[in-house]
């Protein structure tokens, strides 16, 4: 656009410079005149005023060109370049197993035992292998039975659990509590090892306890009740 608008102008300049060359040309007298000065033909001649006219327009206009040209070029700033960001390395995977329930320590006894309780009566609270877990065949698993004593008797070292029925699933018989004290309303931990049968199936072992004066009770208001493992034994590669 900037040289389209210096072409213009040079353009509409050299016509004015021509218009008035032939005016010179059709004004001036024929008979020869005595020549004149170099700084008197430049003032005389209306060609070279003009010409000299030109020449300083065309001077200033590429001046304003080369300016603005170096104004752009100095007012462009390029963008910061950003400095890269660091991504951290792909962990490697890791296997971790996750308890099926957390059980919280034994706590302490809240009550006093009441005169109409039986002496000797507990309450399943929680198990860690919950029923028809599944189990691959030949493995072992630790079965928690989270038990509390609602009787009005303190359990002492020689309580102990007994096996009822089912299958052992290659657990002893009779399992000590680990215990020296345990007064009513508190709880015991009971760690069973287990191993799962070599066959394929669902296997069950039924649990009740024993006292230190050889009396077998259970679970409930009524302390009869078992408390159990089931499993579901499967074969991986079958």
């Amino acid at each position: 656009m900037k040289k389209l608008t210096l072409f213009s102008l040079i353009f509409i300049i050299a016509a004015i410079l021509a218009a008035c060359s032939i005016t010179t040309s059709a004004d001036a007298p024929p008979e020869a005149q005595p020549a004149a000065s170099g700084e008197e033909a430049a003032a005389e001649d209306p060609n070279a005023v003009v010409t000299q006219a030109v020449m300083t327009v065309y001077a200033q206009l590429t001046q304003t060109a080369e300016a603005a040209a170096l104004t752009a070029t100095a007012a462009y700033t390029p963008p910061p370049t950003e400095a890269p960001t660091d991504i951290p390395p792909t962990e490697a995977p890791t296997e971790a197993f996750t308890p099926t329930s957390e059980i919280p320590p034994t706590q302490a006894p809240t009550a006093t035992a009441a005169s109409n309780m039986p002496c000797n009566r507990a309450n399943l609270e929680t198990k860690t292998v919950q029923d028809n877990d599944v189990v691959f065949v030949g493995r072992t698993f630790t079965q928690t039975f989270r038990i509390k004593n609602t009787g009005s008797c303190t359990w002492n070292q020689n309580y102990e659990l007994r096996f009822a029925q089912g299958d052992l699933m290659g657990a002893g018989a009779s399992i000590p509590m680990g215990i020296t004290s345990l007064p009513t309303w508190s709880y015991v931990h009971v760690d069973i090892l287990m191993k799962a049968p070599d066959v394929p199936g669902t296997y069950t072992n039924y649990w009740m306890i024993k006292s230190d004066k050889g009396e077998i009770f259970g679970v409930g208001t009524a302390a009869n009740g078992w408390f159990w493992t089931t499993v579901k034994v499967i074969d991986p590669d079958a």
